[in-house]
């Protein structure tokens, strides 16, 4: 059983991100860029209580205007929910296009950051998609039931996005089956990665805060290269 070394994940993330962090956060800042304006293009109005109620009353008097003005700011806000949900997929899509980047620069099936790290078979993206909905569901149910449990649950089920990706031909469950048998015995060390990685996010922050972004790539090249010290414990 292979013990994950922390250092040596956080040390080789530092010498990728080096060589390829300011495109991978070149490609997440021009994400967020998207996501601002798509908020700030199809976000609507949204009424303060006063209003609201107020609304309600002209409407119960008959106010046509007021009823019209009702319906504009409903259909605004579900314009608003469906933008919000396709933005979601493509900040997914992103995502798992940049593990599979990662994946692809420390194993040499890439020698440069390029574009063919989002040429994965559609049901790959579907399959990792899946996958993180059933982690995530996972995750909240172990936070519901205690904060503690969540810390113990969330490190085990983490690469299994990843060994999606790594082995497209696997099954969603035979993912999350990987995931928790490579990461047996080794819940602390990803929990301590994890937050690492959390305060390298928080130095990113406070680097005028566009250094998130940077922080974020060293992120994906950490967990990739915990993923590569530990996939040789799947049984």
């Amino acid at each position: 059983m292979v013990s994950l070394d922390v250092t040596g994940a956080i040390s080789t993330a530092w010498e990728y991100a080096k060589k390829h962090g300011l495109i991978i956060a070149g490609v997440l800042l021009l994400l967020s860029l998207v996501s601002s304006s798509m908020q700030s293009l199809f976000g609507g109005p949204s009424l303060s209580n006063d209003e609201a109620r107020q609304l309600g009353e002209e409407i119960g008097r008959g106010n046509m205007q007021a009823l019209a003005e009702f319906g504009k700011v409903m259909s605004q806000g579900i314009g608003a929910s469906i933008i919000s949900f396709i933005f979601s997929i493509i900040t997914c899509i992103v995502s798992f296009a940049l593990y599979n980047l990662c994946l692809g620069l420390m194993s040499g099936r890439f020698s440069e950051c390029s574009f063919d790290a989002f040429k994965m078979d559609p049901m790959t993206y579907v399959k990792a998609f899946v996958i993180e909905m059933i982690t995530g569901i996972i995750m909240v149910i172990a936070f519901l039931l205690c904060v503690i449990p969540f810390f113990f649950v969330a490190p085990r089920l983490i690469m299994a996005p990843l060994y999606q990706i790594d082995h497209p031909e696997a099954g969603i469950m035979d993912s999350i089956k990987a995931s928790w048998n490579m990461s047996s015995d080794n819940t602390m060390s990803l929990l301590g990665l994890g937050f690492i990685c959390f305060g390298i996010a928080i130095v990113g922050f406070f680097c005028c805060c566009v250094g998130v972004y940077f922080a974020q790539a060293i992120e994906y090249f950490a967990l990739c290269a915990a993923y590569y010290q530990l996939r040789s414990n799947v049984n």
